[in-house]
């Protein structure tokens, strides 16, 4: 007996072992046919170069992978702005152990590394999907491939994939539930433990909301071992271990993550994303019936990636199973209700808006809304794997198999009934609600018979009474292919780049910065301007520049990630660069002052002859200043009135930034070829039929680089014109303000300077201006006599080198943001930072901001250090070192060395 027992305990392991080689390579077969229909390399031509991955995600893992190849990599970046700590940076989009693929890669070839990450990521769900229904329900077969499969490929997965960071949080959440499973039924708390860590040090914001999902399936696992309702508070005292070790699992799965938690908190705190608004907290809906169509195939696709219902998709099969389980006799009412309340839980914190703001780490997502469904989606396949269990075609009668395809028809139509009519209800009850965005993501509606049709399809196969293998092959062929469809139809919309052209520009790009030196480390610090570089080309939708110094590895000036420093980006904007969001800085902007400022020594254009010039307003990256610059608070929405108080702080001659002559200024109606260079988007956003062309008639009063400022904001820019050419910005800036570089020109000139607006009476508020180059010139002279000049030991977080101070100029300005974590030291003496020029905000609310680094200086020689330590690593390491060693005690001497009693090894 114990032979035959041996022998089928060896049979149903090495079914196992298969299973999970299944559960693995299905997702990757699927993805890579999927792949391979679309042409993404490895498969083809196109790659991933679009949204979040084309403009951050591949930059950023380019920046990491060659600082570490050429043993340049710091905890300080001068590539992600003015300046910023790296670890937030990382913790939100680099730490997963599947990005060590990226150092196989030529940074030329860096597409086609993501795209295996996010294949093999994609088949690594399936595999621990396995794992856990193997482990969690103890049994083994075929069939749980239909369920593994189902959780790689859910709806989430479709719509998000190119957010690849967040991919690992699925991953480990099935070995975070099985963690929990154990911990109930054992009081064994290492798994939990270990894997809620990992989902943390992966991707802190989605392990964050894994920390609510644990709370929720804990009350649930223990609620759910009485096999009668059972009041909380007896619950709570027969489970006190399993509560006890829950906390203690929990307390030290966040303290193994403080040495990521602090720094990476700290460094958020800095970002504009801390910012409060009332709406969302408010309990209000955020959609309606209509959310029932996303249990269908194709009704989520990339067009609707910044607003969609919650991507609910993980096959009809699972959809029909999910309503057997409420139907079939074989499950006790009591496990339906606590099921029930746990989907409901799940459910209402994707609905109610202040519990899916909490959810989002206490702010709204700026589009790839409801990111927690697939949490919903877990636990959904979970309650349709128990419905798999009762093996509904034996144990279900006529009239309950009928009524759950009744069900189930009329779920989904009741869903996509609601799609063409809530959003009109929605218009009419909540005007606020951007109703453009929610109306074109509802689905249309002759996918409801694709939708019945494989309803139906299904409800035959399962409910046929035998469980023979070509109907699990035949319900596995169906599953499979509308989750490898759906995954083709959610990509639709999107604008793949060309892998080809992105390693041919990338070469020429990188080629000339090396000309500068600027991927270098040199004692010379300076920034670099790229705004025309040739990688725009291998992208097919809109790219903007804004992470070129991150993909290149070079001190540049503009950013774009959701870890951007508030107060370097309302610096830069009220200097007059570009600024869309709390989450973008553009190099667009620029005059000569601020290249000064910024410590700009080169602008490059592959597009001109030559390619690269050495700019006359670089004076370093730090000069001597007038202890006036401490006391200058910059105003939000004024940047060359600014310009000029920075000028006149600096001691700049009189008319330095000499305005114009306005001789005369003429308003007519707009006509259609007006309008002609207007982007669609531009349009739509215009109010009415009243728009304007309003010339100004100048004569430029010093010769120089003109400039244009429009504080009220009156300018399309898209449709300026100057002597009746055009001259719109590189990037679309229509509906912000920034200043406009409106060419070089001498002293006398007449010009027309014209654009259309929509409020040409405050278009008098105009401000033109030339900056007088000869006078600007010798200002920039003077400063270079008293420049910070590093030594050549120096590095990026750590800068000596000598300055010379008078008592006229007796301020170390430094084009450094003062951010937390810089010290400074003067002839071996530690001295309080200043912080100069301090910057303002008006929008969401009026706030100021520190500037930049402003060092006190002696009379004569001064032998300064600047030195960076991330805010908070080192509190962080002591920590997880603390709980890392507290974790292994307990480990030895409780978890391992405990007996498990005859119940708990059966």
């Amino acid at each position: 007996m114990k032979q035959q027992q041996s022998t089928q305990q060896l049979a149903a392991l090495r079914v196992s072992r298969w299973v999970y080689g299944g559960a693995f390579l299905i997702p990757l077969i699927i993805m890579c046919l999927a792949f391979w229909h679309l042409r993404i390399t490895p498969f083809g031509n196109r790659n991933l170069l679009l949204s979040d991955m084309g403009t951050q995600y591949i930059p950023i893992l380019e920046n990491l992978r060659a600082t570490i190849l050429h043993g340049q990599f710091h905890l300080f970046s001068f590539s992600l702005g003015s300046g910023s700590a790296v670890v937030p940076l990382l913790t939100y989009y680099a730490i997963s152990p599947f990005n060590l693929l990226i150092f196989a890669f030529s940074a030329a070839n860096l597409p086609i590394a993501v795209s295996w990450i996010i294949m093999l990521k994609i088949s690594a769900m399936g595999l621990t999907m396995a794992i856990f229904l193997r482990h969690a329900f103890l049994k083994s077969g075929w069939s749980m491939l239909l369920f593994t499969t189902a959780y790689s490929l859910c709806g989430f997965v479709a719509m998000y994939f190119y957010d690849m960071m967040w991919l690992d949080a699925l991953i480990w959440l099935p070995l975070v539930a099985l963690g929990l499973h154990r911990l109930v039924s054992q009081h064994h708390y290492g798994l939990y433990t270990i894997s809620l860590t990992i989902t943390i040090f992966c991707n802190y914001y989605l392990g964050y909301m894994t920390c609510l999902f644990s709370v929720l399936y804990f009350i649930y696992l223990i609620i759910e071992h009485q096999p009668t309702p059972t009041p909380f508070k007896d619950v709570w005292r027969m489970h006190r271990a399993a509560i006890r070790q829950f906390i203690i699992g929990s307390l030290l799965a966040g303290g193994m993550s403080m040495v990521v938690l602090i720094p990476t908190a700290l460094g958020m705190l800095l970002t504009g994303k801390s910012n409060v608004f009332v709406n969302n907290y408010l309990p209000t809906g955020q959609f309606g019936t209509e959310v029932l169509a996303q249990f269908a195939p194709g009704t989520s696709t990339y067009v609707s990636h910044l607003y969609h219902a919650p991507s609910l998709f993980m096959g009809t099969l699972m959809f029909l199973l999910l309503i057997v389980y409420f139907v079939s006799p074989q499950i006790h009412a009591v496990e339906k209700r606590r099921n029930m309340w746990l989907l409901i839980a799940m459910g209402l914190s994707l609905f109610v808006t202040v519990l899916n703001t909490i959810w989002h780490m206490f702010q709204q997502p700026a589009g790839f809304p409801f990111r927690n469904v697939y949490f919903f989606t877990f636990l959904a396949l979970v309650t349709a794997y128990r419905a798999w269990q009762t093996h509904p075609a034996q144990t279900m009668n006529d009239p309950q198999k009928v009524l759950a395809l009744v069900w189930g028809i009329g779920f989904l139509v009741v869903g996509f009934i609601s799609a063409q009519a809530i959003p009109k209800l929605f218009l009419r009850l909540r005007p606020s609600f951007n109703h453009e965005l929610y109306a074109a993501s509802q689905p249309s509606f002759h996918l409801l018979w694709l939708a019945l049709g494989l309803l139906l399809l299904n409800t035959m196969l399962l409910f046929i009474s035998e469980w023979r293998p070509v109907r699990i092959s035949l319900l596995a062929l169906i599953l499979f292919g509308e989750l490898g469809g759906n995954f083709v139809v959610a990509t639709q919309g999107m604008e793949f780049g060309n892998q080809a052209k992105f390693a041919k520009y990338y070469r020429q790009d990188a080629a000339l910065l090396d000309q500068v030196t600027a991927t270098k480390t040199k004692t010379n610090l300076h920034r670099v301007e790229f705004l025309h570089a040739n990688i725009a080309k291998a992208y097919d939708g809109a790219y903007n520049h804004y992470n070129d110094p991150v993909m290149f590895n070079y001190a540049g000036i503009s950013s774009y990630s959701s870890t951007l420093i508030e107060q370097s980006r309302v610096f830069q904007h009220d200097l007059g660069y570009f600024s869309p969001n709390v989450r973008r800085i553009s190099a667009q902007g620029y005059t000569h002052l601020t290249d000064t400022l910024m410590g700009v020594k080169y602008r490059l254009n592959i597009n001109k002859e030559p390619a690269v010039t050495r700019l006359d307003s670089y004076a370093g990256i730090g000069f001597a200043v007038p202890n006036q610059l401490a006391q200058l608070q910059l105003k939000d929405q004024a940047a060359l009135t600014n310009q000029q108080q920075i000028l006149t702080a600096l001691g700049a001659k009189p008319d330095t930034l000499a305005p114009v002559s306005v001789l005369k200024v003429n308003t007519r109606a707009a006509k259609a070829h007006d309008l002609a260079t207007i982007p669609t988007k531009t349009r739509h956003q215009m109010r009415g039929d009243h728009t304007s062309v309003q010339t100004f008639t100048v004569r430029v009063n010093a010769t120089g680089l003109l400039h244009g400022y429009s504080p009220s904001n009156s300018i399309i820019y898209s449709s300026l014109r100057l002597n009746g050419r055009s001259v719109k910005p590189l990037i679309n800036a229509d509906g912000f303000r920034y200043v406009i570089n409106l060419g070089q020109h001498q002293k006398g000139q007449i010009l027309k300077i014209s654009y259309v607006t929509q409020t040409p009476t405050t278009g008098y508020d105009n401000h033109f201006v030339s900056l007088n180059q000869k006078r600007y010139v010798a200002l920039v002279n003077r400063l270079k006599q008293q420049r910070f000049k590093l030594n050549a030991n120096s590095g990026v977080t750590w800068l000596s080198g000598n300055v010379t101070g008078t008592r006229q100029r007796s301020l170390l300005y430094l084009a450094i943001p003062d951010v937390p974590g810089w010290t400074a030291t003067v002839n071996g003496r530690s001295v309080k930072i200043k912080s100069l020029m301090r910057a303002q905000s008006l929008i969401p609310v009026k706030q100021t901001y520190n500037g930049v680094i402003g060092v006190p200086l002696q009379a004569g020689q001064n032998h300064v250090i600047l030195s960076y330590q991330t805010p908070g690593l080192k509190l962080g390491a002591l920590i997880s070192l603390a709980c890392l060693a507290l974790f292994i005690l307990l480990w030895f001497t409780v978890e391992w060395q405990r007996p498990l009693t005859k119940k708990h090894r059966h």
